[in-house]
């Protein structure tokens, strides 16, 4: 055999020694010697080797290598390759002729490209074996680098899915070889290796692609740098690197998959592009992190955690695009793996972003929450998908109604789950009730609701028996309002379902010639439309529906109307109905919603007989829980859509004989709201139905006894009178066994209701018992031991007894009909007073503390029961007993009472001045028990404004004022004057005293005047100058009436009204006219007009108390800004966490920013107190505190408020100080320094003056904190260009100055403009404090100041805030007064000092002049400051040498436009001297005053401090500036708006 071999290859190496012509013949043999070569091994013997000698010389001749035929080129290569590893590792060829044959191989790779070609096998053949045997790497000897770039590009061009995998591993493993053994990667190389890279090549496959990741992946050590340098080079924006437009994006995001090690020394370049101002690159760096972090199977490497975390933060970006974009990116990434470990943080993130002041933004988090939640329920927490779904209660309508759809959707799966047993049953049933509390919001229709609820909320394939088990664990989770919101559903559904079979039966009957019937069909319609969100449309839709005339609509509407119908039958009727008129009929959605509404697709007889079923199913397993759902929503079912229990008669009989109380309790509730409808099945039953109810009555609970009676009354034809009169004999007979006395009273008292005539029958043997046998006995132990309990738990058995006692007097008098003439009502009164007083009938029984608690507590809710019919019974002494039950000493007394006056006023059963409860449940202002107090005092007020809109629509010519919520306020005067708390006017003159009176008769004013807008002044709407009117008409009808109870309290009551008229003028300062009050008739058991004071006009002229005056307000007002709840630890707490979230160059979470603003506002402010030190104190002003600025701006509102009652003008604000040069490089120091973020800003400031009080009529003033927080402007600059300012200054400071937006907070914080210097802490005649006034004009204008002019820019927050003294009461009592020395007029020009009492000294200054109509003196001090004062009522003296008047000159007047000018302003304060500034001042003081006094209204808002440089201003400038200190705000350059944006992205967004 191998001799045969041998002379084969001879034979073959001969004739291919001289080649045929003919291509054929060459052919043959060419395969005749790849056959033959094929069969030899490696490293044959040496004869062999000598027999293929030849063989081997004639295929390496030129006209075989560079054959041009692809057949022959593919042979020659094939023998080659044979022959290559025959000899290897020997090369059989020199180096030349190796680089004719490398070339020619890898000519014969571009036909690997088709598969079907005959020749793919041996091209298959040559590229294994150069791959197996390494043979390609001596091409790299061979530097044939140009020939290894086109085998490289071969390779990608060709390269398929279709190749097998030989192929593919062959050529990864000669591109792995060659690239390892290359000393350095050729630029073309890694060119075409990262080519192939990209989602987005058209050029390329995805195997070409796959194939060079897996190089990559393979030569990562090699190949880093190389990627490196390129990536680095794109990155930087440099793109010469490899000559190539290659995408990095696309080549990192493949790197990313095969060798993210290589990736991690460009995570800076990254988030570089993630940081950029450049839009379009921003979204690019996005895009690629979002898509990388979103690949499935690849979690995000540790050297990535970083740019993850800037990622996150994008959600903040100024760009709404680019948030979307990370939004939508990061639900990817948590659909492609659930369980990441980064899955909390990011969802904390998304939440984070409901709040975004974008609705665009806000509707994609809910779209990536709930999209998330239906790939994997398990992945979103519960709290976080109910966080989602308060977005139903988002400001935007697209907004909630895509959150609607999508919490359907959520809650569809998880039925579908939940039949899976894939999940609890009950992790997603709360969806339900939220979407029920839609009802209320006014954007949602009823009708919308209900076809969400009835059709989309399960899946098609849940069968009735399914849903029901949904709806019985949905309803097991509903509130109060929910179960009320459901109700409402039903009510309207059986109001339109009655009407509409009105109608039906009317249309039936209707004839040409009967005009009332159509008036009656006209009448139903508007009745019925109004059950509509739109009445007007749906009455129009109603004329036309009755004018069609297809049977076949009539016949669908009555079967919708059958509750017989079952439900796929309604659907199908529905279904059919909208066939039939077709989408473009006009009334096709109209048709869509009433088909809803009347039909029973909500509930039907299906469902009942299931809630049965399953009622009985859950008592079985003893699940309490469901089967109490069960039976609460058979009731609801049963109140609203009572036919639907018709059939149902016997499984209610069979339930209420089991021993279960929840059932017996519920079945019959249902009895009693649905037994007069089904009366006549129950009586065909085959038990007697009255004997279990009886049996009930006489051993059951209370509850079963109460809903039995109403049974038994329903039942039956006769309203239960021969039923209810054989059970009222035995109840009587029994009260003397004393056995089952709970449910005997409950029966009793249901009776006395239900059949009065009944109970009247032996109605004394029952009150007498009750009064006798359990009001007056005591405990029976006698031991004594019963009466020491003091706890709220510790209520005895008798206690409880007695409560149920007076249920029963009470019910007694409560009849459904005609209460009004049942007699003896005072008997009953007299008890309830008793009780009330002494905490039992009669004060010589001995109790605990706790029975007596629970007694008046009793009594209390009887009067409130009562007041609804015997309210004219019911005794002033009374009245006001059961107002003061909030001040028990138990919480949960005071607790239980107040909900019940909620409840009964918000359902109308009760009189709304029973609201004087909650104010006097509140002694300071913040306390929880307050903002509790201010919402219930809303919710009433809106009640009483429904009520108010319908009376007055109904008898618009009454005096309707008694049914304004206004009214209230008759009550609470009068409440108040009689209150405990409250001393007489005439023996007591400690304002401290009043301070409780105070802080309720401002809280109901505050809420009438401004509603949830809490304490604000400024416009007030049409409906707030009604409420002004009506509150000032009340108030001064009281003034002119007497107390009727205690004639006494009549001047205490009149001076409550002077201190209500001025909180209500201060509430409202634009309603300062009250020439339309009318007199208002007043509760006649309260007061009686005084014939004198008839006119009530003539009020007006009555001498004011003190209550009511400057002084006393001051006092009160300053309260409210004093006991704030600033509590210190949280305002810590919060900078804390602003200050660190700067420092680390985080960005604090737009949700966490939302609670640390909400934190601070009800916060309590810190106060100095009596014990605090002078060095405390000082350290206090000194700090800068930008809430205390919110209380300061307010505190000048409320004070120009009393300026404008009074008719005082506002006195300008004069600043003093002395104007100093301060070099931009020199650095600032500030007594009682304060570090922030570890950086302490140094300011010299003075030690400043102490506040200073204020008396009566007493003008505010800027002077005693003047240098405290005024520092240059360009000290400031200075200040910002040198230390980092914490976050907390840049939000106020930066958010306040760019955009307005919907936080009070906020918009209060914005600063005035203006320049001031440091100056000595004390006063210097020489020293004035330069400050500007910018106009309006200017302010808008924002052009770049040079050093010398960065004055006038508000760069820091410690330049613009004003210092107010904090009003005292001090001044009630009159100070010393000179007025014997000499006269007012005589005192101008003289040389006066005044005391200033927070100082405790006194300051010298000259009286400028006098205003003989106001009496008050113009006063300039020696600092420059200027006070209006009434020297009459303050403490002064005249000094010695400052008798003689002095004459001043006339100053110049200067223009507003140069004192307004910054470079003026600059010079002067640069270059004038302090003689010069001091002559200056007294120049142009007299024209300044002399321009005061001119009596001129001014804007009570428009109130400045005034610089020496504009202290020669025209007035008229002055009074036509803006109406608030906000105006003289000028808006920073772009540059200023650049630098928050990037230091606080997406800090101002907002919700």
């Amino acid at each position: 055999m191998a001799q045969k071999l041998l002379q084969q290859l001879r034979d073959v190496g001969s004739k291919l020694e001289s080649p045929p012509a003919s291509k054929d013949a060459l052919v043959k043999l060419l395969k005749q010697a790849a056959n033959c070569l094929s069969e030899i091994d490696q490293s044959p013997l040496p004869s062999m080797l000598d027999s293929m000698r030849p063989c081997l010389n004639a295929i390496a001749k030129q006209e075989l290598l560079k054959h041009q035929d692809r057949e022959v080129k593919v042979l020659v290569a094939t023998c080659i390759c044979e022959i290559t590893r025959i000899t290897a590792p020997e090369a059989p060829y020199s180096d030349d002729v190796l680089r004719d044959i490398f070339h020619l191989i890898v000519s014969t790779f571009s036909g690997l490209g088709d598969i079907n070609s005959s020749s793919f096998g041996r091209r298959v053949v040559i590229l294994e074996t150069l791959a197996r045997y390494r043979s390609c790497v001596v091409m790299l000897d061979l530097e044939c680098n140009d020939l290894i770039y086109e085998m490289f590009s071969t390779f990608f061009s060709v390269v398929s899915d279709d190749h097998p995998q030989n192929v593919l591993t062959s050529m990864q493993t000669i591109m792995v070889l060659i690239l390892d053994e290359s000393e350095d990667i050729q630029d073309n190389l890694l060119s075409t290796i990262l080519s192939a890279l990209g989602r987005k090549r058209n050029d390329y496959s995805m195997a070409a692609r796959r194939l060079a990741m897996n190089v990559i992946e393979h030569c990562a050590g090699k190949l880093e740098p190389c990627i490196m340098q390129f990536l680095v080079s794109s990155l930087s924006g440099d793109n010469s690197y490899l000559n190539k437009s290659l995408d990095h994006h696309e080549v990192i995001y493949d790197i990313y998959q095969c060798a993210p090690q290589i990736l991690t020394g460009i995570t800076p370049y990254i988030t570089g592009e993630l940081l950029t101002d450049k839009l379009d690159v921003r979204l690019k760096a996005v895009q690629l992190l979002g898509d990388l972090f979103s690949l499935p199977g690849v979690s995000i490497s540790e050297s990535f955690q970083p740019l993850f975390s800037e990622f996150l933060k994008r959600l903040t970006d100024r760009v709404v695009e680019v948030r979307i974009a990370v939004i939508e990116h990061l639900k990817h990434c948590l659909i492609s793996n659930p369980s990441r470990p980064e899955a909390p943080q990011i969802i904390k993130a998304l939440s984070d972003r409901l709040l975004d002041y974008d609705e665009n933004v806000r509707k994609e988090v809910v779209s990536a929450v709930y999209d998330v939640a239906c790939h994997a329920l398990k992945v979103i927490p519960a709290e976080i998908a109910r966080l989602v779904a308060e977005r139903l209660r988002d400001k935007s309508l697209s907004v909630k109604r895509y959150t609607m759809e999508r919490l359907a959707d959520l809650y569809k799966l998880n039925c579908i789950k939940s039949s899976e047993s894939l999940i609890d049953i009950e992790d997603f049933e709360w969806i339900p009730g939220k979407m029920l509390r839609c009802l209320y919001d006014k954007d949602f229709r009823s009708e919308t609701i209900e076809l969400i609820l009835c059709g989309s909320l399960f899946p098609s394939e849940f069968s009735i028996k399914d849903k029901v088990k949904h709806w019985v664990t949905i309803f097991s989770r509903f509130d109060k309002v929910e179960v009320k919101a459901l109700e409402q559903v039903l009510l309207q559904k059986h109001r339109l379902q009655q009407e509409m079979q009105k109608y039906l039966s009317l249309r039936l009957a209707l004839q040409e010639d009967a005009p009332d019937l159509q008036k009656r069909i006209s009448g139903s319609f508007r009745i019925m439309s109004r059950l509509f969100s739109d009445p007007a449309k749906a009455e129009e839709s109603f004329l036309i529906l009755n004018q069609l005339k297809d049977v076949n609509i009539w016949k669908i509407l009555t079967s919708l109307l059958d509750p017989s119908t079952s439900f796929c039958q309604a659907w199908s009727y529905r279904d059919e109905l909208l066939k039939i008129l077709g989408e473009r009929h006009p009334l096709y959605d109209f048709m869509g919603m009433l088909s809803i509404k009347c039909s029973y697709l909500f509930f039907n007889k299906e469902y009942v007989k299931e809630i049965l079923s399953e009622a009985a199913a859950q008592q079985s397993v003893g699940n309490t829980k469901l089967l109490s759902s069960c039976m609460n929503l058979l009731t609801v079912i049963s109140s609203f859509s009572p036919l639907l229990l018709a059939g149902c008669e016997e499984d209610l009989v069979c339930l209420l004989k089991e021993d279960n109380e929840i059932i017996k309790e519920g079945i019959t509730h249902v009895l009693a709201r649905a037994g007069g409808i089904i009366r006549e099945q129950l009586a065909l039953t085959s038990s007697s139905v009255d004997l279990l109810l009886e049996r009930l009555c006489l051993e059951g609970t209370r509850k079963q006894a109460k809903y039995s009676v109403q049974a038994l009354a329903a039942i039956t034809k006769d309203d239960g009178l021969k039923s209810l009169s054989v059970l009222y004999k035995r109840l009587v007979d029994m009260l003397e066994e004393k056995t089952h006395l709970p449910a005997i009273l409950q029966s009793l008292g249901c009776i006395a209701q239900t059949a009065l005539p009944v109970f009247e029958t032996r109605e004394d043997e029952i009150v007498g018992f009750i009064r006798s046998k359990i009001l007056e006995s005591s405990d029976p132990k006698g031991d004594g031991a019963s009466t020491q309990k003091t706890e709220w738990g510790e209520r005895s058995e008798l206690c409880l007894l007695k409560i149920f006692g007076i249920k029963t007097l009470v019910k007694s008098y409560l009849p459904a009909k005609d209460a009004h003439l049942r007699p003896g009502i005072e008997k009953l009164v007299e008890i309830l007073k008793n009780i009330l007083l002494f905490g039992d009938i009669s004060n010589n029984l001995e109790s605990s503390a706790a029975d007596k608690a629970h007694l008046k507590l009793s009594s209390a809710k009887a009067v409130l029961r009562l007041s609804r019919h015997w309210d004219h019974k019911i005794p002033v002494d009374v009245f006001y007993m059961t107002l003061r039950m909030p001040q028990d000493i138990h919480p949960q007394s005071r607790k239980l009472f107040l909900n019940k006056v909620h409840q009964y006023i918000k359902e109308r059963l009760l009189d709304a001045k029973y609201a004087c409860s909650f104010l006097l449940n509140i002694n300071d202002y913040h306390t929880p028990e307050y903002e509790e107090c201010k919402q219930n005092l809303l919710e009433v007020v809106q009640v009483c404004q429904q009520l108010k809109v319908r009376q007055l629509s109904m008898q618009c010519e009454m005096n309707m004022l008694v049914a304004y919520p206004e009214y209230i306020l008759a009550y609470l005067v009068h409440a108040l004057a009689h209150h405990p708390s409250c001393p007489n006017i005439e023996e007591c003159m400690d304002v401290q005293a009043f301070e409780p009176t105070y802080w309720r008769l401002h809280l109901f004013l505050s809420t009438l005047l401004h509603g949830d807008e809490g304490r604000q002044s400024g416009g007030v709407s049409n409906w707030k100058k009604e409420s002004f009117t009506a509150i000032v008409s009340i108030l001064h009808s009281i003034k002119s009436s007497e107390d009727v109870v205690d004639g006494a309290k009549s001047k205490t009551s009149h001076a409550i009204c002077d201190l209500g008229l001025a909180i209500a003028k201060r509430l409202a300062q634009d309603q300062t006219d009250i020439s339309v009050i009318s007199a208002v008739p007043l509760p006649h058991t309260l007061y009686k007009l005084v014939e004198k004071n008839k006119d009530v006009s003539s009020v007006d002229a009555d001498e004011q108390s003190w209550l009511g005056g400057e002084s006393a307000i001051a006092h009160f007002e300053a309260l409210i800004i004093e006991n704030k709840e600033m509590i210190d630890s949280g305002a810590a707490k919060d900078d804390m966490v602003l200050e660190g979230s700067d420092k680390d160059g985080d960005e604090v979470p737009l949700g966490e920013m939302m609670k640390i603003l909400k934190s601070q506002g009800p916060k309590k402010k810190k106060t100095i107190k009596k014990n605090t030190s002078p060095f405390d104190i000082k350290k206090m002003e000194h700090e800068v505190d930008v809430l205390g600025v919110v209380r300061e701006i307010n505190l000048d509102n409320l004070e120009r408020a009393q300026n404008t009652e009074t008719g005082t003008k506002d006195p300008e604000y004069f600043g003093s100080g002395q104007t100093s040069k301060i070099n931009n490089n020199e650095k600032l120091t500030v007594a009682g320094k304060r570090k922030r973020d570890k950086t302490t800003i140094e300011v010299v400031v003075p030690t400043p003056k102490r506040k200073r009080s204020v008396s009566v009529q007493r003008s505010h003033s800027a002077k005693g904190q003047k240098g405290s927080r005024e520092i240059t402007s360009s000290q400031s600059i200075e200040m910002d260009e040198k230390t980092h300012i914490s976050l907390e200054q840049k939000l106020f400071t930066d958010k306040g100055l760019t955009e307005s937006t919907d936080s009070d907070l906020l918009a209060s914080c914005l600063p005035t403009v203006k320049s001031s210097s440091s100056r000595n802490g004390k006063k210097d005649a020489d020293g004035l404090l330069a400050e500007k006034v910018v106009s309006n004009d200017q302010k808008k204008s924002s052009s770049p100041l040079d050093s010398n002019k960065k004055s006038s820019q508000p760069k820091s927050l410690l330049g613009s805030i004003k210092k107010r003294k904090v009003r005292s009461i001090a001044g009630l009592g009159k100070c010393s007064s000179h007025s014997d020395e000499l006269s007012d007029s005589e005192l101008v020009g003289s040389r006066i000092k005044v005391w200033w009492p927070l100082d405790k000294q006194f300051y010298e200054g000259v009286v400028q002049s006098y205003d003989p109509g106001k009496k008050k003196h113009v006063i300039l001090y020696d600092d420059g400051d200027v006070e209006v004062l009434h020297l009459a009522k303050e403490k002064w003296e005249l000094m010695s040498n400052g008798c003689m008047p002095k004459k001043r000159p006339k100053s110049k007047h200067t223009s507003p436009h140069e004192e307004l000018s910054p470079e003026k302003t600059g010079d002067k304060s640069n270059q004038a001297d302090s003689k010069q500034k001091k002559n200056s001042m007294k120049k142009s003081s007299s024209s300044k005053i002399k321009r005061k006094s001119t009596p001129r209204k001014r804007k009570v808002n428009n109130r400045k401090r005034v610089s020496e440089s504009n202290v020669n201003a025209d007035m008229s400038d002055m009074d036509s500036r803006g109406d608030s200190d906000l105006s003289s705000v000028r808006p920073p350059s772009g540059s200023d708006v650049d630098d928050a944006n990037s230091g606080l992205k997406g800090k101002n967004m907002q919700c």
